[in-house]
């Protein structure tokens, strides 16, 4: 029986590209009544971001990720959460009291579903108890433990917020990491039929290489790309990765790709081999949808670089919208799906599916912290 009440959700989201929080509130039953309320973006300090990517260089183990060091890091990410989450509250003048539940995805320092972990700092329990609001997170870990990839965990957020599109859809993200969602909506196929899975690296190396070269954030709107020349033999080598030839669902960690064999190239022509690379790998990952999409969503930070959109409009030969033009923030959506699936917690519904993440069976995802009074 379907459950109509109403939760609100403030969904917390920092990504694979480690530049700041993605915040966003959602209205939601769980299922198909979804408001999207508001949203914003908090940036972390260029030394906090460094200090995040430094780790993600790391050959973390179970044992090694317990280490003072990362427990410290774990408790300042927290904090700025919080000082995040207050000044949001602030600025949007939302009551904090109306909040049922916020759902809180940490940053992924290290993703090893193949040795059985995928490891997201941030202390909920310590937010619970600072915010006096309840917490859901560890959202991949129960998905992990039943032989899944532990993501991507928004596809059943995309089946629900499209559910009006009677067509068959692509919900591409292109965020550190770039995946994709295929949805059948136009045979009305149900949500065991979502097919979802990692494309390849997206503006996590994008970003590492202009930082690299000039020591900037990021190539906007892909101007630098734009001036290049794609080195062949290089982009060859990326897209002879073993990765691109596993079948769905797969995941991918941040640190899988690198940099390095790019560093002899110009700041030019190593942003148009990524920027091609990037393009090949999706070109390369549709050959796994059951058929030809009638419409792919972008949604991520990646779709304000104009000149992977445009190469994108080029070479994949579907309709393609922003997620603006369905008024869908778009640098929001996962925010907005950890709100949504801190929702599917409390009423113990499913997150994550066998063509979602490899999972034995549909499961249920994450823990539930309470506020713990003094």
């Amino acid at each position: 029986m379907k459950n109509s009440k109403n939760f609100i959700a403030l969904g917390l989201m920092s990504g694979t590209s480690a530049d700041g929080i993605d915040i966003a509130l959602i209205e939601t039953n769980g299922r198909d009544n979804i408001i999207l309320k508001s949203s914003d973006f908090y940036p972390f300090s260029r030394k906090f971001s460094e200090k995040i990517k430094k780790n993600f260089k790391k050959n973390f183990n179970k044992e090694n990720l317990n280490k003072k060091e990362i427990k410290e890091l774990e408790k300042e990410f927290t904090d700025i959460n919080y000082i995040a989450i207050k000044n949001f509250f602030k600025k949007k003048k939302i009551n904090k009291d109306k909040v049922d539940v916020i759902g809180f995805h940490g940053q992924t320092i290290s993703h090893k579903p193949e040795l059985g972990y995928s490891y997201q700092i941030g202390d909920s329990q310590r937010l619970a108890n600072l915010l006096k609001i309840k917490v859901v997170s560890n959202f991949r870990s129960n998905d992990v433990k039943n032989g899944g990839e532990g993501a991507p965990l928004t596809p059943i957020f995309h089946y629900y917020l499209t559910k009006k599109i009677k067509k068959k859809i692509c919900f591409l993200n292109l965020g550190g990491i770039s995946n994709i969602t295929w949805i059948d909506h136009a045979k009305q196929k149900g949500i065991n039929n979502i097919l979802a899975y990692d494309v390849g690296p997206c503006c996590s190396l994008l970003d590492d290489w202009v930082n690299f070269k000039i020591n900037k954030k990021y190539d906007n709107f892909g101007t630098y790309a734009k001036k290049g020349v794609p080195n062949r033999k290089i982009l060859q080598t990326y897209l002879k990765n073993d990765f691109f030839f596993k079948k769905p669902p797969k995941s991918l960690d941040r640190s899988y790709f690198s940099i390095a064999i790019l560093k002899h190239l110009t700041l030019y022509d190593g942003s148009a081999t990524l920027s091609k690379f990037i393009i090949e790998s999706l070109k390369n990952s549709l050959i796994f949808l059951p058929s030809k999409p009638d419409l792919l969503i972008i949604s991520g930070g990646g779709r304000k670089n104009s000149y992977l959109i445009n190469q994108i409009n080029k070479y994949i030969k579907t309709n393609i919208k922003l997620s603006e033009e369905f008024n869908w923030d778009g640098d929001s959506i996962e925010a907005y799906a950890f709100g949504f699936l801190s929702v599917r917690r409390l009423l113990n519904l499913f997150i994550s599916f066998p063509k979602t993440t490899k999972a034995k069976k549909p499961l249920i995802g994450g823990k539930i912290f309470n506020f713990i009074p003094n």
